[in-house]
């Protein structure tokens, strides 16, 4: 044969695109589902989920035990505080100590990113002085002068605006407010003015709930006069289902530094420090971060304080969505309504008009054009703003006008009177007369508070939280469980089965854990939730609901539907997108556990917390059925070792039975020739060694080498053998042409596998046999070359490695309503679903 194609090794096609998917996806996907090991901490996690249906219990209860403990701890801490005679300082957010490290202020990754190098030591004033020199000594040559221009900007590049980065110093409340009190006049969205954090969202919130003070009155749980004369807060939030609760001491952020950090200023009478103290140290307009609009009242900053020790720091509440942050103030269920996907603006504006009663309204503007430095006819872009109040009175030709009062959580306008509407109904507008003014109440001013029109507020705001508020007639349950996302989307088959036996209004919300806790350690995937709501075994695309969210990446997605006693499915789709520049949690903590453990155990703490939840203890019928899984799968494993163990034995046999046989034929074949070599007459013999040689020796490089094979069969296939020093090397029986090449074995010769594996004269397999020895063969064509070689495939790490906790939460106004977790029982249970009459897959909706 004069070539041999080498093709036949080569993967085809469909190989090609397997090994890639089988490079791609993890086959048991899995996830940190602990940071520290839970033997540190282990009377700090929750209890795990019990594997039967969750039960449902009071709306309120969650609350009451958390308010319950969190005033206990707070009479705990009073107490100290008279024995020791000292206020308390809260040692897990002690911000007076820590504000040079910012552990209370920087998230996690600061300690993750590699630092920047540090700048010259050079300022701009030194550098220019320098100049002016040598321009004056007329030293130089040439007016001009050869410069680094990277160190110049480097000097040049600082920042103007002080001294130092963040606030400048940190003092009680009783050292900064002249007449400290909690509330002044009680709560109001008037107090708000949002600070140096990028908490908008947040004190939006916050404005929208003063609304209705009794809201403001169930998070400060702890708050009287004892609380304030031994400088310690309780207040509660609601986290991830349940209420939460946690204390803060009465330290605050102030923007400037103190006097004496400036250096040693002559001050006898201490008038200068006196004059600077009450100039820049004092009231609420000397806080760094949010403070209330009276100089004395404190409640704001402390709100906001403990909501950032709640979540680790400062930074992990910079950026949201208000509808999320109505949610952790009230227990509340937010529904995201864009306005151009608004069905009926009627039904919309019913809903407004009970805002403060049934629901809470919140708006964003788009985001579009920018951010909150820029604007569009006086709005804020990409901010939040508090809905206060929606009204449609009547003029006095008895024409009916719907408007709407809105506040800007700033407080005031920014430049050029940003921040505010300025288009119709706005302060100053054409639409305002004495009758309007006494018929709103309203006033002009610079306080953040105006009025516009309904169908303006559906135009200029592209976002509306709605957030449905539950009293004490509602009953909650809820169930979580960790689920792995498929590559393929599609709705899942591990479902959530509700039992319902009043009928009523519901509320089905899917959520995710809120990774706003434990910002850095998130990984890798964003999620995003849909489900459908059917009747139990109902068939495909015969659902009551298919809910899904107004972007990527919701926390939540919820449905309100009015049911009849039975059993519901709660079919949920997950949405994975994974983020290959976002480090893996394992980075994240190998790195900063040597950089600031301390940061590492707050934040860690807060992770290990959320996904516990994801984690459901076995009932001891499941725990039992496990122990016998795992007793089977040893026993297989034990098998399928014996198994080897024999195989290799039967070898190991056969190997050394071959070797005897192959000693023993060489020992004839030697023998053989001695015979036939015997010593003839010394005349032939010494004429015979005188004769020149009539055959050339064969050299190594002229023959190709093959296995030895029986007179009957054709060399069909490579024999698998192992590469010993004991193993010989065969001739072929021929003499081979010395123009013979070397070429891998012919495929079109190769035997079908046998029962072991290897081809039907090599025996059993071994373990270690290594790579199959090639067949050697003369080849015709001596100009013939072997082909080269298939391409290697690259082995790509396996990537797709999805896990998301999830959590289903019902709401329900009869008390007796139950979820039960469904999982697939095997692989093909556990397939997409099919919930509409087509194909589950990645374009689904």
């Amino acid at each position: 044969m004069s070539s041999i194609s080498g093709d036949d090794n080569a993967k085809g096609p469909q190989e090609e695109l397997n090994e890639f998917w089988e490079n791609l996806i993890t086959k048991k996907p899995s996830k940190v589902t602990n940071i520290f090991p839970p033997s540190l901490y282990a009377n700090l996690l929750p209890p795990q989920c019990e594997g039967g249906p969750s039960r449902g219990e009071n709306a309120a209860e969650s609350y009451e035990t958390a308010a319950r403990d969190c005033r206990a701890r707070v009479r705990q801490i009073i107490r100290e505080c008279h024995r020791t005679n000292e206020k308390f300082t809260d040692p897990e957010f002690d911000i007076e100590s820590d504000l040079r490290v910012k552990n209370c202020i920087e998230g996690l990754m600061s300690w993750f990113d590699d630092p920047p190098p540090p700048k010259s030591r050079v300022s701009p004033g030194r550098l220019g002085e320098a100049l002016d020199t040598l321009a004056e000594s007329n030293l130089l040559a040439s007016p001009t002068i050869l410069a680094n221009l990277a160190t110049a900007v480097s000097i040049l590049d600082v920042d103007d605006s002080s001294g130092h980065d963040g606030p400048g110093s940190v003092h009680r409340i009783d050292w900064i407010f002249d007449k400290p009190s909690f509330t002044v006049d009680s709560y109001s969205s008037s107090d708000v003015k949002q600070g140096a954090n990028g908490d908008c969202w947040f004190l939006s919130a916050v404005a929208t709930i003063c609304s209705n003070p009794s809201l403001l009155d169930k998070i400060c749980v702890a708050k009287d006069n004892d609380c304030q004369e031994c400088g310690v807060y309780g207040f509660v939030f609601f986290r991830d289902g349940e209420w939460i609760w946690t204390v803060v001491d009465d330290n605050l952020y102030v923007r400037d530094q103190d006097f004496d950090a400036y250096g040693d200023d002559y001050d006898p009478t201490g008038a200068k420090e006196r004059k600077y103290k009450r100039n820049n140290q004092t009231g609420s307009d000397a806080l760094y971060f949010a403070s209330c609009a009276d100089q004395n009242e404190t409640w704001l900053p402390l709100l906001e304080k403990a909501y950032a020790k709640a979540h680790g720091d400062y930074n992990a509440i910079s950026g949201g969505i208000s509808g999320e942050a109505v949610e952790d103030l009230t227990g509340g269920v937010t529904t995201k309504i864009k306005t151009n996907r608004i069905l009926s603006k009627e039904r919309l504006w019913e809903e407004l008009k009970q805002v403060n009663k049934e629901f809470l309204f919140s708006a964003s503007s788009p985001g579009s054009y920018g951010d909150d430095s820029d604007a569009r006819q006086g709005l804020a872009l990409s901010h939040a703003y508090s809905i206060i109040k929606a009204v449609d009175p009547q003029d006095q030709q008895g024409n009916e006008h719907r408007l709407v009062l809105i506040r800007n959580p700033w407080g005031q306008r920014a430049n050029a009177g940003m921040g505010e509407w300025n288009g119709a109904w706005s302060d100053g507008s054409k639409e305002w007369s004495p009758y309007w003014l006494e018929k709103l109440d309203h006033r002009f001013g610079n306080d953040g508070l105006f009025w516009m029109s309904y169908d303006d507020l559906c135009k200029r705001f592209n976002l509306l939280d709605r957030t449905r508020l539950f009293d004490n007639e509602w009953t909650i349950v809820q169930r979580w469980a960790s689920v792995s996302v498929a590559w393929v989307t599609g709705y899942l088959n591990i479902k959530f089965v509700v039992e319902i036996k009043k009928a009523g209004p519901t509320v089905f919300v899917l959520c995710q854990l809120d990774d706003r806790y434990f910002r850095g350690l998130e990984g890798k995937y964003r999620f995003d939730l849909h489900f459908v709501l059917q009747e139990e075994n109902a068939p495909p695309g015969d659902h009551i609901v298919r809910a899904r969210g107004a972007w990527f990446g919701n926390r939540s997605v919820s449905a309100e539907v009015t049911l009849q006693p039975g059993r519901y499915e709660v079919v949920p789709k997950i949405v994975a997108d994974r983020d290959p520049d976002v480090p893996d949690v394992f980075e994240v903590v190998t790195k900063v556990a040597d950089r600031n453990p301390q940061k590492l155990r707050q934040i860690g703490m807060n992770y290990d917390i959320a996904n516990s939840k994801g984690i459901v203890q076995l009932s001891a019928e499941e725990k039992k059925k496990k122990a016998e899984k795992k007793k089977t799968t040893e026993e297989k494993k034990r098998k399928e070792k014996e198994e080897a163990e024999k195989e290799k034995a039967e070898f190991e046999a056969w190997k050394k039975e071959k070797r005897e046989r192959e000693e023993r034929e060489k020992a004839e074949k030697e023998n053989a020739a001695a015979a036939d070599t015997a010593p003839a007459p010394k005349e032939e013999a010494a004429e015979d060694t005188t004769a020149p040689a009539t055959q050339q020796p064969i050299k190594d490089e002229d023959v190709v080498k093959t296995e030895e094979t029986p007179s009957d069969e054709l060399p069909l296939g490579p024999k698998p053998s192992i590469a010993t020093d004991d193993t010989p090397t065969d001739l072929p029986p021929s003499t081979p042409s010395p123009t013979a090449h070397y070429h891998p074995a012919p495929p079109h010769l190769a035997r079908p596998p046998s029962a072991y594996g290897g081809s039907f004269a090599s025996g059993p397999p071994s373990p270690t046999m290594g790579p199959p020895r090639p067949i050697y063969y003369a080849a015709s064509n001596a100009e013939s070359v072997a082909p080269p070689a298939a391409p290697p495939v690259h082995q790509g790490e396996k990537k797709w490695n999805a896990i998301c906790v999830l959590g289903l939460r019902v709401y329900s106004q009869g008390p007796d309503v139950s979820i039960k977790l469904v999982k697939p029982k095997n692989a093909e249970e556990g397939a997409l679903l099919d919930v509409d009459g087509a194909q589950a897959g990645a374009t689904m909706a």
